[in-house]
């Protein structure tokens, strides 16, 4: 720790001296000019970022009040069931739903650009009618399994969670419904109303869950998962109808057989989305059944905590990116440079704000959850590092999709889950949380090796010099702060050391978008003043 603020110390101080330490590398990616081309391709990937981050970020508050009401309510152990029952929602939702919210924009958005309203309409009956059904399937199979799960999970206490997990089935419905109005809304490009609904979303299950929480306790979590997926759906019906009447025939076999042909196209990430949900509900199960009963619930918090932030800033990949990169996927040369747009802007952006959630993880844990939760500190620091990969993995991992390369994106994802899972498991028997941290950090480390290695031989993809000189400068800043955190410094030690990497990250991110022409001019001179005086 000495040595790294000495380092840091040092580089303040005699940069000029320096020359093979790390904000070397911000004189060396001044080298060269971004063309024309690229810069609009930077403004525009960092507008829908401004878009959807801004209302994310202000859900992202909303769901941190909630999680803190929920902590103080019903602790770990009611974080644990709210963990499992929506682990198994999910599960059933992605088994039979199609994953409609993202395999059926292409169509949509394709039909949509086209100008012709009457097969924009046909299109919006389709995918209705195929939630619809699925919504159905969804609900049915769910009440058939849901003993057996029951009896797992739950073992002693089975009868009585069985009828609560009974009464959540409809969910299945609802969700599949909520999924096909969201393919509406970002097939017709509503983006607007996308980012207005996820805000809606937050302020509902917080309206919804707190006062559920004070009158019933652990029994509210049932109703409010009920609660809150029928006013997320009538939300969503309430954008679209105005421009769609609602209108379905879920058993026309004419209408069934157009919206699976409109799914083939999303069937890899179909599957992808049931390997994760899988995969997620699996590592509930296990270690609630490996520990005490509130394994999953320290899962669950941790969980919430790393993908926070990286959530926000991927939802624009879904919504924006994957059509648009769809559009060039035959021109080898624009394709991937719209994917290392994506990467350089995904590290710039997320990069300090992952290392300061590094940093200020021992505050913001007990801050939005309880004194309970302070096992699950060292898990998220060490899976953050994680998110810090899948900032590089995730544009990366859509070539095979926009390629119709199926079999290849479903055995990425395939050996992706089996690793999370033995990973996590085998960290969490062998050194507890801390190992459930690093057991995530290495399965996220491992599939960016997997994904860039396949594409690079399969599709000639390559990471820019950006995107390498990124990597190179933030990854020492992570190992450094991880390695500060993990020490167990307290006081003024652990803040000057971590918010010194979190500076220098900063520094560079700001640095990098001055150069690519993003930031106004009088934001690039205060930042490069402030790089010069480094450099004295």
């Amino acid at each position: 720790m000495l040595v790294y603020i000495c380092f840091f110390y040092y580089l303040r101080k005699n940069y000029a001296r320096a020359g093979a330490c790390g904000l070397f590398l911000l004189d060396f990616m001044d080298r060269g000019n971004e063309n024309k081309d690229k810069k609009v391709g930077y403004r525009h990937t960092i507008k829908y970022l401004g878009i959807f981050g801004g209302a994310q970020g202000f859900s992202m508050l909303l769901n941190m009040l909630r999680t803190k009401i929920t902590s103080v309510l019903l602790g770990v152990a009611g974080q644990s069931i709210i963990a499992l029952s929506n682990r198994t929602i999910q599960m059933f939702c992605d088994l039979t739903g199609l994953s409609l919210a993202f395999s059926a924009v292409r169509r949509m958005s394709d039909a949509y650009s086209n100008g012709d309203e009457a097969v924009v309409e046909h299109c919006v009956k389709v995918v209705r009618s195929i939630a619809f059904l699925t919504g159905l399937l969804g609900t049915l199979l769910m009440l058939a399994v849901t003993p057996f799960i029951s009896e797992w999970i739950f073992d002693a206490s089975s009868g009585y969670y069985l009828a609560k997990l009974l009464m959540l089935s409809p969910v299945v419905f609802m969700m599949a419904v909520s999924n096909g109005e969201l393919a509406i809304l970002r097939g017709t490009r509503r983006l607007n109303k996308v980012a207005a609904y996820s805000l809606a979303v937050s302020v509902i299950s917080l309206l919804v869950s707190a006062p559920l929480y004070i009158f019933i306790g652990p029994g509210g979590v049932f109703p409010a998962i009920f609660v809150t997926a029928f006013f997320q759906m009538c939300v969503l019906l309430y954008f679209t109808i105005p421009h769609y009447r609602y209108r379905v025939s879920p058993f026309s076999l004419r209408l069934v057989r157009e919206g699976l042909d409109m799914v083939k196209m999303g069937a890899g990430y179909i599957f992808a989305s049931i390997l994760t949900s899988s995969a997620m509900w699996l590592i509930c199960a296990l270690l609630s059944d490996l520990g005490d009963g509130e394994s999953a619930g320290l899962f669950s918090a941790a969980f919430v905590m790393i993908t926070l932030l990286p959530g926000i800033l991927f939802a624009a990949l879904d919504s924006e990116y994957y059509p648009r990169l769809s559009g060039v996927a035959s021109n080898g040369e624009v394709r991937n440079r719209m994917v290392n747009e994506q990467v350089e802007v995904q590290l710039l952006v997320q990069s300090p704000l992952l290392l300061a959630f590094i940093v200020a993880m021992p505050v913001l844990v007990p801050l939005f959850y309880d004194a309970e939760f302070v096992p699950a500190i060292a898990m998220a620091q060490f899976a953050m590092f994680g998110m810090f990969m899948r900032t590089m993995t995730y544009p990366i991992s859509f070539l095979p999709l926009v390629n119709n390369d199926t079999l290849i994106f479903v055995i990425l994802e395939t050996v992706y889950s089996v690793m999370l899972v033995t990973l996590v498991v085998l960290g969490f028997q062998y050194y507890g949380y801390v190992g459930v941290g690093v057991g995530m950090a290495l399965a996220h480390t491992f599939d960016f090796v997997a994904v860039y290695v396949v594409t690079r031989v399969r599709y000639g993809m390559s990471l820019s010099a950006d995107a390498v000189r990124g990597f190179l400068l933030q990854f020492p800043l992570f190992v450094a702060v991880i390695i500060v955190a993990m020490m167990g410094c307290d006081g003024w030690c652990y803040w000057v050391a971590g918010g010194a990497g979190v500076l220098l990250s900063a520094l560079a991110t700001f640095h990098m978008f001055g150069r690519m022409a993003v930031l106004p001019d009088s934001l690039s001179r205060v930042v490069n003043k402030l790089i010069n005086r480094f450099k004295r």
